[in-house]
């Protein structure tokens, strides 16, 4: 699993999720998306390359979010992967995400 920083702003900043995402390195994934997060009102995460994620990376996902959202701010994910989509689909979670 990878996490790359792209778009920088005062308000915004974008990441880029790549590879897998489970139990083995979802605190990894969550610790990188709040360091990045913490100083911008909107933390958009593009998953259109993560592979696969497992219940406990959903898991961490929504407690990044949790995070922002206590923070004032706002978390949405950007273009899912089909298999990303149909495990946010099958956990009720699309609208949680922005999707």
């Amino acid at each position: 699993m990878n996490v790359v920083v792209g778009e920088v702003s005062e308000t915004l900043v974008q990441v880029a999720l790549s590879g897998e995402v489970d139990a083995d390195n979802c605190a990894e994934m969550g610790a990188g998306l709040l360091q990045q997060g913490a100083s911008a009102a909107e933390l958009a995460v593009d998953v259109s390359a993560l592979a696969f994620i497992d219940s406990s990376g959903i898991s961490e996902l929504l407690r990044v979010r949790e995070t922002m959202i206590e923070a004032g701010g706002s978390f949405v994910l950007l273009e899912p992967t089909d298999n990303v989509r149909r495990v946010l689909e099958i956990t009720g979670l699309t609208d949680t995400f922005g999707l």
